[in-house]
């Protein structure tokens, strides 16, 4: 238990779980985006800032096809997972990855963009409005280059959260809920 926040530490194997979700989201929001880039003419976006150097992980397995008999080789990379505060943010935001965009709500079944924001923080004791342009101001702000996992993604009238790698999570909207998604630019703030 952190008695600092009272919430529970995540286990290796929480943690393991929460990247493979967070791979499975992120294979899902690539393959949607690829499928909707060849239905639309290419729009200019700006870029997303540099990530910080973040620690990651590679494994590799191999198996044997009883059916086959050839084998196969999967290579993953993972963002570490931060500690602390941020960490906690960041692993309640990520465990609601897959429930529904609602707007004006909060959880703990749907969220819109602010109230995901609102909640993580929530959980390391930190209220926030139900409003982005609220929440933006009253985070510090950080430098493009800058931004750490747990800080406060905002553009006009959205907010997410940065997760490391150039990776946000947010709610998103109706047709697309709770994801993971690349940071389409933005201003980043900082609560922790």
């Amino acid at each position: 238990m952190n008695a600092e926040y009272g919430s529970p530490a995540l286990t290796l194997d929480e943690q393991e779980a929460l990247l493979t979700a967070y791979e499975r989201a992120d294979r899902a929001y690539r393959e949607h985006q690829s499928v909707a880039a060849r239905s639309r003419p290419e729009a200019a976006v700006p870029p997303a800032p540099a990530p910080p150097p973040t620690a990651s992980k590679t494994t590799s397995t191999s198996s044997k096809s009883s059916k086959s008999g050839g084998s196969t080789t999967k290579t993953t990379t993972n963002v570490a997972p931060p500690s602390g505060a941020a960490g906690t943010v960041v692993s309640f935001a990520m465990a609601q990855v897959g429930k529904r965009y609602v707007y004006a709500t909060a959880g703990p079944n749907t969220y819109d963009c602010s109230g995901l924001v609102m909640a993580a923080y929530a959980k390391v004791g930190i209220k926030l409005p139900h409003q982005s342009e609220q929440i933006a101001a009253r985070g510090r702000k950080v430098p493009s280059g800058q931004w750490m996992p747990g800080d406060v993604i905002h553009t006009s009238g959205h907010v997410a959260i940065y997760i490391g790698n150039g990776k946000m999570v947010e709610a998103a909207n109706p047709s697309a809920g709770v994801r993971v998604a690349p940071v389409r630019g933005g201003t980043a703030y900082r609560f922790l």
